[in-house]
């Protein structure tokens, strides 16, 4: 029904799921910022309120992460991307991991080489 016209339309006019994904991005990221900004102040440190916005912001990166992959593959992948990525903070490699939601073909594909990314913890 409803995702599926919405699908159509996003395949028609590429400009409208681009739109979409930054308004996502950007509610996840001031959703991150907001609960970041708020253990910071109950730390009391400005390294406290510096170290809770970069947890919060990464928070939601995973936040978002998790619901484009639920989105695009279902609600187990998005779970199960959710459960791989939990904890990490490394910027580069939850880039990695948006760019692995685009680019794969299914659910499998996407946990497949996003165990592969994130294999290169330090």
């Amino acid at each position: 029904g409803d995702h599926l016209r919405q699908a159509l339309r996003y395949m028609e006019e590429p400009t409208m799921l681009e739109e979409a994904i930054t308004e996502w991005r950007n509610a996840a990221l001031a959703e991150g910022h907001s609960k970041g900004h708020s253990k910071g102040h109950a730390e009391g440190r400005s390294e406290g309120l510096a170290e809770g916005i970069s947890e919060g912001v990464r928070e939601g990166e995973r936040a978002l992460l998790r619901r484009q992959a639920a989105r695009r593959f279902g609600a187990s992948a998005g779970a199960a991307l959710a459960a791989l990525m939990a904890g990490e903070q490394d910027a580069e490699r939850l880039a990695e991991l948006g760019d692995l939601v685009l680019d794969c073909e299914s659910g499998e594909e996407l946990l497949r080489q996003g165990r592969s990314v994130l294999a290169a913890r330090g």
